[in-house]
């Protein structure tokens, strides 16, 4: 029996949204949270309090937020993804992100079957070829679409899933550094062009206006296209695929509804704190005792699929540099878009001051933003 009950709705949103502003503040203002991502903060957090029996491990709440909120979340943050500007303007790094989703593929087909998983087999392979293909917004859809929200297996694979990003994205940042990949791709860096874009401050968490009008419409067109999917999907008598039929008509939005977009306001920033609930809330379901006999097994297997992505793309990059044209950078901020999405690549390139990569590492993860919860749901039919 927990401190706060599961009964108490109030107080545990109280207590999840506390969460999510909490690891907010420790990546904007402390060095530890910086390093470790606000996300890791608050997780790590329910996860605490969950296991010292202050919050409950389920409740209510929880399921609100894996059947109405997380669906919400979908929608918003596909609302700007400009598929037709992402396919002009992507060049090299588009042939990055491309040849590093297939080497997901490999990667989630060769750890499943060197790591015997049983009935999880098929959830992993979805679960991680998702993320590993646009980020961890993918992860969330194919955990709706696929039905699965077994509190301790989710957690311990979304933990493992954290782990190995944040690890392999200090091992793209640090590979232009190394000479042997330098040499091994062909060329030292090019310069950076007279007319690139500039650099932008990467503020994640700082939303400088917003139109209430503009979230509002966004936030009503996200409840409708909920609404349409999941009653599409029930009207062809497959409740499961509801999500991606509205992520689906979240693009058709994006793409050929511009007006609208454009009146929208905090869109992606409010999908992202729908994200991070739902990250809490799976957070708060897991038992340690559980989570410890099952969560190796997960790290080893994001290992292998990490290596063989890496390595397929450093591999395929050299054989194709002659006609495309791929160096270390469009390699790095490719696979940082395969791996952490959107918001990584972008980071990186600007931290890395590759100004011209900043707008195609926006596209890669535009693209596979799009795209990966159709992969990561194909892959678990396949493997289950």
């Amino acid at each position: 029996m927990s401190l706060i009950s599961a009964e108490s709705t109030n107080l545990l949103w109280a207590v999840i949204i506390a969460l999510a502003g909490f690891g907010f503040w420790a990546e904007q203002e402390t060095r530890f949270g910086r390093a470790m991502t606000g996300v890791i903060v608050s997780m790590a957090m329910a996860m605490v309090i969950a296991n010292l029996k202050i919050i409950p491990f389920s409740a209510p709440v929880y399921d609100t937020i894996f059947s109405s909120v997380l669906p919400l979340a979908i929608p918003l943050l596909l609302f700007r993804a400009d598929l037709r500007l992402a396919l002009e303007r992507g060049g090299p790094t588009l042939w990055a992100f491309g040849i590093g989703a297939v080497g997901v593929v490999l990667g989630v087909t060769l750890a499943t079957a060197l790591i015997p998983l049983g009935e999880l087999s098929g959830i992993a392979a979805g679960l991680f070829s998702a993320t590993y293909t646009g980020g961890s917004a993918n992860f969330s859809a194919v955990a709706i679409a696929t039905d699965f929200n077994q509190g301790s297996e989710l957690t311990s694979m979304l933990a493992a899933d954290i782990i190995a990003t944040n690890l392999q994205t200090m091992v793209l940042i640090a590979l232009p550094g190394i000479a042997l990949v330098r040499r091994f791709l062909g060329s030292e860096l090019p310069s950076v062009a007279d007319d690139a874009p500039e650099a932008v401050p990467h503020e994640p968490f700082v939303l400088k206006k917003l139109n209430l009008t503009g979230a509002s419409l966004a936030i009503a067109l996200a409840f409708a296209l909920v609404a349409a999917g999941d009653a599409f999907a029930a009207f062809i008598g497959r409740p499961s695929i509801g999500i991606l039929v509205t992520s689906a008509l979240a693009l058709v939005v994006g793409n050929f509804m511009r007006p609208v977009v454009r009146k929208m306001s905090g869109d992606f920033e409010i999908g992202t704190f729908f994200i991070v609930l739902f990250l809490i809330a799976i957070a708060a379901g897991a038992d340690a005792w559980v989570l410890f006999e099952t969560g190796p097994v997960f790290l080893f297997y994001t290992a292998i699929v990490l290596t063989v992505h890496t390595l397929f793309l450093l591999l395929v990059a050299r054989l194709l540099r002659p006609a495309v044209h791929l160096d270390i950078r469009a390699v790095v901020i490719g696979s940082t878009a395969c791996v952490g999405g959107i918001t990584t690549a972008s980071a990186i390139a600007s931290a890395k001051g590759w100004r011209d990569l900043i707008v195609p590492g926006i596209m890669a993860g535009t693209i596979g933003n799009a795209a990966g919860s159709f992969l990561g749901v194909s892959m678990w039919s396949w493997f289950s």
